[in-house]
C-alpha cells in the first residue's frame, strides 16, 4: 500500500473517519504503525498525584505545577526548589517558534503552572507569596514564590488538578445555564484581566467564522504550520521519548476514529493542518460560550502571567463542576504573526469586533466552555526531575 503520509488531504480525512476499517490488538496496516492504548506508560505517571512517598510541601507544590495547561503541551517551565522558596523560570527552548512569536502563550502557560503551585502549596500547609519578574537582569526568571508555614487550606480546585484535561471533543450546543457567566466571572478575578463572554447566537457565529479564518491563515503560513506540527507526537515511542506535545488521544476524535488513526503513519504537516481546520469546523466550535481574556494593549509579561493564573483557575473550577474547556487561540496567534510581519491586521480587527467595550485590548487567551460528549483524555507529562533547574 502507499505510505499514508503521501495520501491526499481527502484520502487522509476519509481514512480517519472510516471506523469500519478499525483494527485492534496491535495489528498494523502493512508497514504502518501499531495500535497503542490511551493514557498508558511512564509518560502519564505524573498524573498520579500526589506522588506516592512524597511529603515535602515544596516538592508537592512543584509536582502539581507540571500538571498545568500549556500551549501545545510544551510545558515551558523550570523550577529551582528550596524548602522556603520556589523560583519559576522559562525553559527557553520549549517555545512554539512562529506560532507564538511574541512568547505570549509561553508566559500564559507559566502563569497556569504558578496557579497550580500556589493552590497545592496551600493544601499542603504553605502560604505562597508571589513576586513576578523579581530579577530585571534575567528575563527568564518569571517568579519567586516564597513559602511560609500555614494551616492547610483545602480546595475543590486542588482536588480537580489531576482530573483537569483539555477536551477537544464535541460539546453540547445550547444556551448556557443561568448563572454560568457570573460564576465564571467570580472565579476569573485577576486584576487587569478583562473577560468577554460570547454566548449569543450572533456573537458565537462571529467568533466561529473568525476562528476558522485564522486557522486557515495559520495552515497557509508554511512556517507557522511547520512550527505547530513539530510538537505533534503520533506514536507510542514518540510519546514515551518526549512526554509532551499534542497527541491523537488529545484531538477529541471519537474513540473508533482515534484508534484507527493510530494505525496509520503520521500525515505530513499540510495534511495535518487541513485536518485541524476540519476538526475545528466539525467539533471545536460548539459549547455554551466562547470566552476571551484580554488586557490593555500596553500590558506586558506580568499581565500574561496573570491571564495564565486566571485561565488555570477557571479550568479547574470547570472541571470541579463537570464542565470542559478548550483553548481556541488561533485569532491571537495570527494577530501576533501579523504584528511581527507588518501584515494587514485582519485577525486584530476580528478580535476588536468581538471585544466590544474592550476593543483596544490585546486578546491574550480565547477558549470555549461547555458539556462534552466524551471525556477528555490525559496528555503526556515530563516528570518533575526533567524540569528542575540545577
Amino acid at each position: 500500500m502507499r505510505n499514508p503520509s503521501t495520501l491526499s488531504r481527502r484520502a487522509w480525512l476519509k481514512s480517519v473517519g472510516a471506523g469500519s476499517l478499525l483494527l485492534l490488538g496491535g495489528h498494523g496496516l502493512g508497514g504502518c504503525n501499531s495500535y497503542y492504548p490511551s493514557e498508558a506508560g511512564v509518560a502519564f505517571a505524573p498524573w498520579n498525584y500526589p506522588p506516592e512517598g512524597e511529603s515535602r510541601p515544596e516538592w508537592l507544590a512543584a509536582a502539581a505545577a507540571i500538571l498545568a495547561a500549556s500551549p501545545h503541551n510544551t510545558q515551558p517551565w523550570l523550577f529551582a526548589i528550596r524548602a522556603s522558596r520556589i523560583d519559576l523560570y522559562v525553559a527557553q527552548e520549549r517555545n512554539l517558534g512562529t506560532m507564538d512569536g511574541l512568547r505570549r502563550e509561553l508566559h500564559i502557560g507559566l502563569g497556569c503552572a504558578m496557579e497550580n503551585l500556589v493552590l497545592a502549596a496551600a493544601q499542603h500547609g504553605r502560604s505562597a507569596t508571589v513576586r513576578l519578574l523579581p530579577d530585571p537582569s534575567d528575563e527568564t526568571h518569571v517568579a519567586a514564590i516564597d513559602l511560609t508555614p500555614a494551616a492547610p487550606t483545602e480546595s475543590a480546585l486542588y482536588d480537580a488538578m489531576a482530573r483537569r484535561h483539555t477536551n477537544r471533543s464535541q460539546y453540547l450546543e445550547s444556551d448556557p445555564p443561568p448563572g454560568l457567566e457570573q460564576a465564571v466571572r467570580t472565579v476569573c478575578t485577576e486584576p487587569g484581566v478583562h473577560l468577554t463572554w460570547l454566548a449569543s447566537v450572533p456573537s458565537k457565529q462571529r467568533f466561529a467564522e473568525a476562528t476558522l479564518a485564522a486557522t486557515q491563515a495559520i495552515v497557509d503560513d508554511d512556517q507557522m504550520n511547520a512550527d505547530s506540527d513539530a510538537w505533534y507526537r503520533h506514536t507510542a515511542a514518540e510519546i514515551e521519548q518526549f512526554r509532551d506535545g499534542p497527541t491523537l488521544d488529545a484531538t477529541g476524535l471519537p474513540t473508533a476514529q482515534r484508534n484507527l488513526a493510530k494505525l496509520l503513519a503520521r500525515p505530513d504537516a499540510r495534511t495535518a493542518g487541513e485536518y485541524w481546520i476540519e476538526s475545528t469546523r466539525a467539533r471545536q466550535l460548539s459549547g455554551f460560550a466562547f470566552v476571551v481574556l484580554s488586557t490593555p494593549h500596553s500590558a506586558g509579561r506580568e499581565a500574561q502571567l496573570s491571564v495564565g493564573r486566571a485561565y488555570q483557575r477557571t479550568h479547574l473550577w470547570a472541571t470541579a463542576n463537570g464542565l470542559a474547556m478548550q483553548p481556541l487561540n488561533q485569532l491571537a496567534e495570527r494577530a501576533d504573526r501579523e504584528e511581527i510581519l507588518g501584515l494587514p491586521s485582519v485577525a486584530r480587527a476580528a478580535i476588536a469586533e468581538l471585544l466590544g467595550d474592550h476593543s483596544g485590548d490585546r486578546a491574550q487567551m480565547l477558549f470555549r466552555i461547555g458539556v462534552p460528549w466524551e471525556d477528555g483524555l490525559r496528555s503526556p507529562r515530563r516528570p518533575l526531575d526533567w524540569a528542575v533547574r540545577s
